[in-house]
Order: C-alpha cells, then structure tokens, then sequence
C-alpha cells in the first residue's frame, strides 16, 4: 500500500481545502454517505457529460492495440482510439466502435480514470446502450486490476437484438446468461426504482427502456459487490461466499469495445456503432491518503458532516497528488523461513542428479563382462577346468539313459518365429560358499562338474538329473542314470537306492563347496505376427487425425468451410486437401479394423475362449492407458500448463479448443466410470476436461466391443451364406438409419468374415472377372465418400449432403424426421455419416485385396508409427494445447507474422510429440497391455493351493522349541513360554528320524 511522507501529506491536505466538492448547500470537505446502504467514502468525481466541452483532467483517453485477447470464445482483438472519444455538447460524451480490419482488430473508444488508488466505493453512471440497427457491441463500466482483480457490468446489444442483456461479471466469470438481465425482461416487468431512487432513465409505467438512458451503479465494499438496473438490484456478491472478490485499489473504466464473443456481445459491427454516456458519480476511498491525514479526518468529520451521494446538486472531483496516478504494487512477500527449506531442495537435487549421472557414466563406460559381471580372464588355470569340464560333460551325454527330452527343446519351431523363454537360466562359475540348491543349465551348453539339481515341485525337494531341465522325469528315470563319481567334497545317495513308499525320490544330504548359483536372465519377448499394411493403415488414420486436431486449433479455415482466412492459401487448403485428409471418415477406419482383432479368433476357430479372452481384455486394455493419460492432464492443467489456451482464439480465430479442470477428484473418477458405461452418441463429460475431446470415441470402442462379439457368435451359427449376408444387410440397414455406430462395427466384421471363412482373397486372386468389378466398386464408394465433401466446396448451392442425409433418420425424442424438428442441420461431430461409412468400408477393402496399396501402408514409416498409435492418439492433444499454445501467444508478443508463428508451433509441437513416444509408450503398454495381459492369465487359470505360511517348516517351529533355562530358575529367558523340555518338538523327532532313515549314509546335515 502506498504511503505519503509528511510534507506531501501536508500538500494533499491543502489541496483538499482549497478545492473541493460542492453542492448547493455546503462544502463537501468531509466526505459522502449513503443513508440507504450506510456506505461512508471520502473521494470522489462527478462529471456531467452536458455541462463540458472537453474530457475531464479526471478521466484519460485510452490508446491501445491488445495483441490477444483472455477469451475462450474471442475471435477478435480490442484496441482503443482517442478518435472514437467525442463529446456532444448538448448530450453526452460518445463512444464509437469501428468495423474490424483484415487483422480480426476492432478499434473501440474508451476512457479511464487517472487515478489508480480507488479501493471500495459506490460508481453510478448513465449509459445508453449501442443501437439497435447495428450488429454486437458491449458498452461497459469496469473495475480492473488484472485478470483475477475484476468488476464488470456490460450492456450488450447483441447481433439478434431480441437477446441484447445487461451482464455482471466478477472475476473474468464466464459469460452465461444468468449472471445478467435481458433487455425484455428490463421492458416488461416493473422493475425500476425498487432499491433506490434513480437520477434518470425510468419510465412511467415503472420500468426502464434499456435502449435508452439507464442509471447503472456497483457498490463494491470488503463485504460484498452490488449491482444495480435502473434502481433495482439485480445480483450480489458475498465476500464470504467468494473469497476471490476484488480486493486491491485500481482505475475505472469506461468502454465501448467488441470481441466477437458469441455468448456475450457477438459482433463486431460491420459499421459504425455508438454507445453514450450521460453523467458519471463516483464515491471512494483512496489507499493514497498517508495515516496522519486519516486521524486528522476522522477527529474533525463525522457523518452528519458528510454530503449525501443523493444530491443532484453535487458537482467537481476531489484533489488528488502524483502518487493517486500510480499503479498499485503489492508487497513482495519475504519469508527467510523458506530459505533453509529451498536450500536443502536444491542440495538434494543436485546430489540425486550427480549420482544418477555418475551411475550413467559407470554404466556406458563399463567394459563387456562374462556371466558374474567381471571381465573374462585367461589363464592356464582356467583352461584346465574347462577341459575338465568338457570331459565330464561328454562322459554324461554318452552314457545310456531313458531320459526324455524337455518340453521346451521338443516343441516344434514356428513357421515364421522361433519360441524364446522369458527367462534363461545361465551357467555361472563356482561359488565360493555352500549350498543344497544347483543350477539348471540350458540343454545346448556343458554343465559344470560340481552342479547337483533338485526339482522342487513337491512339498520335499528331490535330486535331478546333472542333464537339461526335464519336467517330465520321473523316478524311473534317474535310477536308471549311473552318476559319475564326485570328489571328496561331495556326499550323494547311490541311485539304486530303494524308494520311499510316498513315490518321492529321497532328499539327501549334500555338503557342496562349490555350487553354481542360479541367475535369471531375461530375455525378449518373441515376436508376434502381424498384417503390416493393416497396421500401417491405422498409423495413417492416427496421424492424419492429429493433423486434423492441429488444424481445429490453429488454421480453422484450412478445415471448416467459412472459417474466417489469415492468409488465402488456407481458403486453398479447405477447398482441396479438407475434403480428403481433414474430416472425420479417417476415424471410422479405426472402428470398422478393430473389429478384426477382436473378431478374426473366433471366426477361424469357433472357441468361446476367444470370445471371452476379447471381452475381459478390452476394457482394461483400453482404460488403463486412457485413465493414466487422462490422470496426467488432470495434474498438468490443475498446475496450469494450459492457461495460454485462453488466450489463442483471438490469434487463431478458432473457438475450438477449450478444456477446464476437474472440480475434486471424485469427478475424475465419476467421470472415467462413465466413459466405460456411456452408451453412444452421447458425448462423456471428460471430453471437457481432456485435451482435444478425442476420447468419445472410447465409448465407442467399448460398447462396440460387446455388439460385435455377440454377434460374431450369431454369425458363425449361421451356416447358409445367403442368409448370414441377409443377416449382416439387416443389421447394417438398422444401424445406419438409428445413427449408430454399430452400422461401421458390422460392416468391420463382414469384412473379417469374408476373410476368414470365405476366403475371399484366394477366391478372388484366381478369377480376374470377379476381382476388377469389385475393386471398381470399392473405389467407387471411396470416391463417393470425398465427393459428399468435395461438391459443397465447389458447386454452387445450398446442397450440402451431410444435412440431407442427416434429416431423414428419426428424432430420438419425437420420432419425427430430423427434418421437420429444430434439430435439423449439419450432424455434430460424434454422429455418423453415411459418406464415412461408404469410405471405410470400401477404404477397408481396397487394403485388403491391393497389393499396390498393401506395399505402400507397409513401408517402414507406418511400421514404425504403428506401436506408437495409440499414444499418438491420447497424447497429442496435450502438445498443441500446452506447448503450442504457449509457443502460439510467446511468438505472437514478439510481432511473429501468423503464418511463421503457426509452422513454428506446428514443427515443434510435433517434434516433441515424436520425441516422447519412445518413453511414453512403453509405460502405457505396461500398464493396458501387459496388465490386461494378467487380468486374463489370473481370469483362466486355477489358483495354486494355499501354503501355511511357515511351509515347508513344521507349524510349532517357534512355539515348539525347548525352554531355555537360567540358573536353574523356572523362567524362559528367551520369551517366558514355560516348561516344556519334557515334550519333544517337531524338529527334535523329524531331526531323529531324519538320522534314523539316513543312517551310515548321511554324516552331516547342513541346511
């Protein structure tokens, strides 16, 4: 807050003795009181716009050029000219709005106070709303600070002038209608008068004309903000309701401007507009006034020494100083209570970043190594033992046994990809301690000498064969193998040893200096088959929707028809490349091959394990990553990585983009939930708080799961093909004509049927006359489906073949034609086109029986994009609308031409997409793939039996011990468990019996 040394304290006070406020019946040196509101301000200035031939010295002409606009909906610039400032001398002070240039700028008229220290107050003015023959304008009293620091009441006329409102606003609130009053409920209802006394603009029946003279007035005091018609109070705003409301001192404002705002003004006017305003009187207090003044003011005036803010008679302004004019500052806030705290931050970050980098030296820097991780040595030594080895080795393999192979070296190779373990277990040097446990060794390496294997499948662990891992061994089959003789150092049971009654082979006792520890190593996974050009036709849909995205964003011209131009070649780009790149058909190519991979398993094998297998996998495999992604943007846009969106529209022109942040985090949740049960076309509530909307088509996805699998199922008990295509002609009709989206689903699983029951590849490739017509046709429903877009563009007309065939499907609410309801029009975005599905349909098919086209979406650029898809999909929307948004409004501060500023923002933005998916898209494919991957294993398979939690040990292994006595004292030292030496533990009879059964065989018992 601004504070006054004395001397100019002392030159304030004489200014205000020397000039003040007058009235009829006294000097206003004490200040203004509202009898009504028991409001008690100290300033003030009055003007009479009728009684002056110039601006005030209290109000100054604004001059400016906005180079963007905070707006969603701001398709335009305001600017201010002295030029539209001009006073009527008989009248009132005229505020113009001129037409906008070529750079979407509209020059208004606007004047403000030169004092900055207004805090609080009561501001009245008489204003006559812009006519009513000219297109949307706002003429608007305004207390702002900043973005956040605001009060606005606007008087709009609108385009539609039966919509023209008054608006008050708090804090750049939204513009919705109910936070104002329109101008026919002002005309016909009595509602002038009704709080207070206005000084003009009433007329006799009660009410007000809002096309002529009204008194506006706002209050605005630390407890609340009121906002006053024509005498009546129309809204209140509670301080402890808002604790946002305007707190700090600025100007007022006063304007006549324009943005284009479709729900607030719209416009701007394509001539000429005025606004007038008759008087202005306003009542405040000053954060300039130094404390002595305020002492010495309050000492000397008291309320019946104030002037009523009522009376006509006041004319003049309060004195004010230099200081008065300033901006306000605020404090900076100094804590040395965060420093320690900051300092240890960055201690501790620079440590963790000098360890992660030294680690990430260490490890590129670190010289090829053997199995245990240290270089390989060569030395005599080392060539002995594996000589030895060797020997030892071949002496096992050459002797006779009837061990069968293992389950993995006899599976049969596939045709296209050899079968790899996820793990292998590698053969490692000696160890250096003991150890009952051996190794397993993979059946094309030696196995080292000292190795002794045990197979752990039951509750008693018992020796294997010294060869490859055989889960098929069988007792038999060990006594038959002769083992070769073992050093000193090794104990083991002679194989003819008789068995056990319990069919387990017995668990020996073996001390061994030297076993091999068993280390995992893993391995990738095998490669999966895939149809490439299949896979290269969803990248190209995923990227072309992406640039679609961009466009909506940045270039609208390039993609809707009418959108307002930055330069031609967007009128150019509409007109040609719009019609088959930038629309949504590219997107129902998504839906109609998903059905492939759903669908094809079934329909070659007829198991209902497939079916089950896709209807458990698809929701997870799909919510995980969306929910993951979704969560991100939760987090970003509630830290404020998309606050420059706001800002572009009046740069881009388009009112596209939009997104807002979750209320709590029970609306996420909320939301996701409904996204997996939403039944389409309706529009899931996350598309408003996730970056480009793109995730209704979700929905889609996964109600379109469970038509197509039931009906799959349907299909492949339909034997007959004429009556399973009668079957599939019936269901595409009805889908189509509800609007369904189910109408692309079943054309997708027509098309895998012919594939994978009829064959039709094979059939067609031998028959030429069967093969050319068809391929005609499908090119022909391709062609039929650009030209729906194409012939708007260029034929002349109001025919446009989304609406007419959009208008014969049925109301859902009436079941009239679309046509005779005031739904009738251009579909929404989420609606299907009978022109996508001809385009999918016969796009689908041309990719699958050309070759030509199979080559081109196989070549490496889609097979590389194609793991990376559905990342692309969720995660670009948040590069345009954060980077390039920020980037967009950066480039545009700096005088950037709009064409160089928006291919910067496109190369970049793209660039940094490209970049992340190498780190992006493995963490959602562990998270949908390889957890739905679980989801499935964990659904099918049986569940291992239970374990007590101390197996394989005996369950009274700690209860059961023996009393340790002290001093011959009856106390367990160790725990207090009493007496219990004369019963014997489990371990104390298994350790006898152990000893029993072993006899002269087992020497020493190590575990």
């Amino acid at each position: 807050m601004l504070s006054f040394t004395p001397s100019l304290s002392a030159l304030w006070w004489a200014l205000t003795t020397s000039a003040q406020v007058l009235s009829e019946k006294k000097n206003c040196t004490c200040g203004f009181y509202n009898g009504q509101t028991n409001d008690f301000f100290t300033d003030s200035i009055i003007v009479y716009f009728n009684e002056t031939s110039s601006l005030p010295k209290d109000f100054i002409a604004e001059d400016y050029a906005q180079k963007y606009e905070k707006d969603w909906n701001a398709i335009y610039r305001q600017g201010a000219d002295s030029s539209n400032i001009r006073l009527n001398n008989s009248e009132s002070l005229q505020l113009f709005v001129q037409p906008p240039n070529n750079e979407h700028l509209v020059k208004g008229g606007g004047i403000r106070t030169t004092r900055r220290d207004i805090q609080h107050g009561s501001f009245r003015t008489l204003i006559k709303s812009p006519g009513q023959t000219t297109s949307g304008s706002s003429m608007s009293m305004m207390w702002k600070y900043n973005e956040t620091e605001v009060a606005e009441l606007s008087v709009m006329n609108r385009n539609n002038h039966s919509d023209a409102w008054v608006g008050t606003f708090v804090n750049n609130e939204f513009t919705t209608r109910d936070l104002g009053v329109n101008f026919t409920q002002l005309l016909e209802q009595p509602a002038a008068n009704r709080n207070y006394t206005t000084l003009g603009g009433g007329l006799g029946n009660g009410s007000v004309s809002p096309w002529d003279y009204i008194e506006y007035r706002i209050d605005w005091t630390p407890d609340y903000i009121n906002f006053y018609i024509g005498g009546n109070l129309t809204r209140q705003v509670l301080h402890v309701k808002n604790k946002g409301m305007p707190s700090v001192p600025s100007a007022l404002f006063f304007k006549h401007w324009s943005t284009g705002n479709s729900f607030s003004m719209e416009g701007p006017p394509d001539r000429e507009s005025v606004a007038n305003i008759g008087w202005i009187r306003m009542f405040f207090n000053s954060v300039s006034t130094s404390e002595p003044v305020r002492e010495d003011f309050a000492a000397r005036c008291g309320f019946s020494d104030a002037c009523s803010m009522d009376d006509v008679t006041l004319r003049g302004s309060t004195p004010f100083t230099e200081e008065a004019t300033k901006k306000w500052k605020q404090d900076p806030y100094k804590s040395i209570k965060r420093m320690p705290a900051l300092w240890i931050s960055v201690a501790c970050i620079a440590f963790s970043t000098l360890l992660l980098t030294h680690t990430f030296i260490r490890r590129v820097t670190q010289s090829k190594s053997n199995g245990h991780g240290s270089p390989t040595k060569s030395s005599a030594v080392d060539e002995v033992d594996r000589n030895a080895l060797a020997v030892r080795e071949h002496e096992a393999n050459n002797h006779s046994g009837s061990l069968q192979n293992s389950s993995l070296a006899s599976r049969p190779p596939s045709s296209k990809y050899e079968f790899t373990d996820d793990l292998a277990i590698e053969k490692l040097g000696p160890s250096q301690c003991s150890s009952v446990l051996g190794g397993s060794t993979p059946k094309t390496g030696p196995s080292p000498h000292n190795s002794v294997r045990f197979d752990s499948r039951g509750t008693t662990p018992h020796i294997l064969s010294p060869r490859t891992s055989n889960l098929n061994t069988t007792k038999e089959d060990l006594a038959a193998f002769k083992f070769p003789g073992k050093d000193s150092e090794s104990t083991l049971i002679s194989p003819q040893t008789p068995h056990t009654s319990n069919d387990k082979i017995q668990m020996e006792t073996v001390t061994e200096s030297a076993l091999p520890a068993p280390r995992m190593r893993s391995q990738p996974p095998p490669p999966r088959q895939r149809i490439d050009h299949l896979a290269g036709l969803t990248a190209l849909c995923s990227v072309l929707v992406t640039v679609m995205h961009f466009g909506l964003t940045f270039v609208p011209a390039m993609v809707i028809p009418g959108a307002p131009q930055h330069n031609r070649s967007e009128y150019w780009a509409q007109k040609i490349i719009a019609p088959f790149l930038l629309n949504q058909m590219w997107l129902g190519v998504f839906f109609t091959t998903s059905v492939r991979f759903l669908t094809a398993p079934y329909l070659r094998k007829g198991k209902v394990e497939d079916i089950a297998r896709a209807a458990v996998r698809r929701t997870p495999r799909l919510m995980i990553p969306v929910a993951s992604i979704a969560l991100l943007e939760y987090f970003l846009i509630d830290v404020g990585t998309t606050t420059y969106l706001r800002y572009i529209p009046s740069l881009t022109w388009s009112t596209w983009p939009y997104v807002t942040r979750y209320a709590n985090p029970g609306q996420y949740v909320s939301e996701v939930l409904e996204l997996i049960f939403l039944i389409p076309n309706a529009v899931p509530n996350i598309t408003l708080h996730y970056c480009t909307g793109v995730l209704w088509t979700i929905a889609v996805q996964l109600q379109g799961t469970w038509l197509v699998l039931l009906g799959a199922m349907v299909v492949y008990e339909i034997k007959s093909p004429w009556k399973r295509m009668g079957f599939y002609f019936f269901c595409f009709v009805n889908h189509w004509y509800a609007q369904s989206w189910g109408s692309y689903l079943w054309l997708g699983l027509l098309l895998t049927d012919l594939d994978v029951t009829f064959k039709w590849k094979t059939y067609l490739s031998t028959r030429p006359a069967a093969y050319y017509p068809l391929m005609v046709f499908c090119w022909i429903c391709v062609g039929a489906g650009f030209a729906a877009n194409l012939i708007p563009n260029w034929v002349p007309g109001n025919f446009n073949f989304a609406i007419s065939e959009r208008n014969i499907h049925p109301d859902v609410a009436t079941g009239e034609a679309l046509l005779n309801t005031d739904r009738a029009g251009y579909p929404a975005y989420y609606t299907p086109r009978l022109n996508g599905l001809l385009f999918a349909g016969g796009m689908q098919a041309i990719v699958e029986l050309s070759s030509t086209v199979q080559w081109l979406l196989s070549t490496r650029p889609f097979l590389l994009l194609f793991p990376h898809i559905f990342t692309i999909y969720l995660l670009h929307g948040l590069v345009f609308w954060t980077w390039g948004s920020w980037l967009l409004v950066f480039l545009a501060a700096r005088d950037f031409s709009y064409g160089i500023n928006v291919a910067i923002v496109g190369v970049t933005s793209y660039v940094l997409l490209f970049l992340s998916l190498p780190i992006v898209t493995p963490v959602l494919e562990a998270l949908g793939k390889d957890v739905t991957a679980l989801v499935w294993m964990t659904a099918q398979e049986k569940s291992p039996p239970r374990r007590r939690t101390l197996f394989p040990f005996p369950a009274d292994v700690f209860t059961g011990r023996p009393v340790n006595l002290k001093d011959g004292a009856q106390v367990d030292v160790e725990g207090g468990a009493g007496d219990r030496s004369s019963a014997p533990t489990t371990l104390q009879s298994g350790d006898a019996s152990s000893k029993d059964k072993s006899g002269a065989k087992v020497e020493s018992h190590e575990l």
